[in-house]
């Protein structure tokens, strides 16, 4: 051992050896108890997602480490492939037909999770594997389209650097992103602790992480699915139809972009700027998406009937439900009782919503505190309060220009200051 070597180094050894090997021990067990003791109290102890998403935890580095380099490779290797562009044109095709079963999969599997049928789920998650490892074959060429034509709305937009040079540029891949682990107070719904777990949790694995705080806690929580995180390459899951995956590529690469500005490295200063970057990434994403959506359409690169449909329920028609206006009910409602400190009728009346979305085809596995907690963070969605959302969709009506509009919000470095530049817009309109 390393000691060992030192005090041979300086002459020590023997019965003396042994007995200072041992006096060094106990030296640093003491050194470390003090130094624990020395802390704070909460920094003594693990958050209740750290302690209980410790064994599932995801490593971001390892992922970008086996990614980057796999994504770089692949794009040099293209360049050099006189048909790289006739495969990458089969390879998109043929990857979001497999993409269309998967999503067919992954609804069904969504579907027996919600409703609780064991037997049903783990047959829907074995196709769905066999299928997802049908669409890795084919995956070098779909990112790439997807990252082409975003790419391209983006130099439109005159987002390019030095002409046709997007920076940073846009890199995705798709896949199965982390699983999110929220904890939020039961009493409140707040986002008060998070974790990133591994893709590859299952059912009941989560399950038990979930129980686990709220047993010891106290504490509502969630292990949810998530669409995509800003890692670069931007990791955004695939079982998706095309219109959403390109959505979603948009969002990550946004926050890739707001990143080298102020909107983005004051994103984490408090829940507002944290709520404004991720609506304006939505907002923008959205558009940005459907852009380049309709262009691969105009190209013919995919199907276009094949995505007609809900592209949450797995199911080919829309059931006959508002989702947005039933959520957005669902939220204030809970809202209500929770601040009269009617807990637990909260929760129960929850559940039977939760149960009410799944009969109408959105398959929501747990719907609590903490999903509201998660969903409420992007506030142009119904599950969300914060008046944001309708501020980020005013501004976006006020300066017209796509271009324009990100470059005037990215310089942003907090909501006091969006709040000041909309009523200025308001003003001079």
């Amino acid at each position: 051992m390393r000691y060992v070597t030192i005090y041979r180094e300086f002459g020590v050894d023997g019965q003396d050896g042994k007995v200072m090997r041992k006096a060094l021990r106990w030296a640093l067990l003491i050194a470390v108890v003090v130094g624990l003791l020395a802390l704070p109290p909460d920094s003594r102890h693990f958050n209740p997602a750290q302690r209980e998403g410790a064994p599932h935890l995801y490593n971001i580095t390892f992922w970008e480490l086996s990614n980057i380099s796999d994504k770089w490779t692949a794009k040099a290797k293209s360049l050099m492939n006189p048909n790289a562009m006739a495969e990458r044109v089969r390879d998109t095709r043929d990857y979001f037909e497999v993409n269309r079963e998967m999503a067919r999969l992954r609804g069904r599997l969504r579907q027996a999770s919600a409703r609780d049928l064991p037997e049903e789920t783990a047959k829907m998650q074995a196709l769905l594997d066999h299928t997802e490892a049908q669409a890795e074959s084919l995956l070098g060429g779909a990112e790439e389209t997807v990252e082409a034509y975003i790419s391209a709305v983006l130099i439109e937009e005159g987002m390019g650097l030095f002409g046709d040079v997007v920076f940073p540029p846009v890199d995705v891949r798709l896949t199965q992103p982390p699983k999110l682990l929220i904890v939020s107070p039961r009493e409140r719904i707040d986002r008060k602790h998070d974790a990133l777990l591994r893709s590859d949790m299952s059912l009941s694995e989560r399950e038990r992480v979930e129980y686990r705080i709220f047993r010891d806690d106290n504490m509502s929580a969630l292990v949810e699915d998530i669409g995509g995180l800003a890692t670069y390459p931007a990791s955004v899951a695939n079982g998706h139809p095309l219109r959403w995956t390109v959505q979603a590529a948009a969002h990550e690469w946004l926050h890739h972009y707001f990143f080298f500005k102020p909107l983005g490295q004051h994103m984490f200063d408090d829940d507002d700027m944290f709520q404004l970057n991720e609506t304006i990434a939505n907002v923008a994403g959205r558009e940005i998406g459907d852009r380049a959506y309709e262009a691969m359409a105009e190209d013919s690169l995919v199907q276009e009937q094949a995505y007609a449909g809900a592209a949450t329920n797995g199911t080919d028609m829309p059931p006959p439900f508002d989702f947005a206006a039933e959520m957005r009910e669902t939220r204030l409602s809970v809202d209500e009782m929770l601040a009269a400190g009617r807990v637990e009728e909260a929760e129960l009346y929850m559940e039977d919503r939760r149960e009410a979305f799944v009969e109408n085809g959105y398959p929501i596995r747990k719907l609590n505190q903490a999903y509201f907690a998660f969903y409420g963070t992007y506030a142009d969605l119904p599950a969300a309060v914060s008046p944001i959302g309708d501020q980020v969709k005013r501004f976006r009506e006020l300066v017209p220009d796509l271009g324009e509009f990100l470059g005037e919000v990215s310089e942003i470095s907090s909501y006091e200051e969006f709040l000041k530049v909309l009523e200025q817009l308001e003003e001079g309109k």
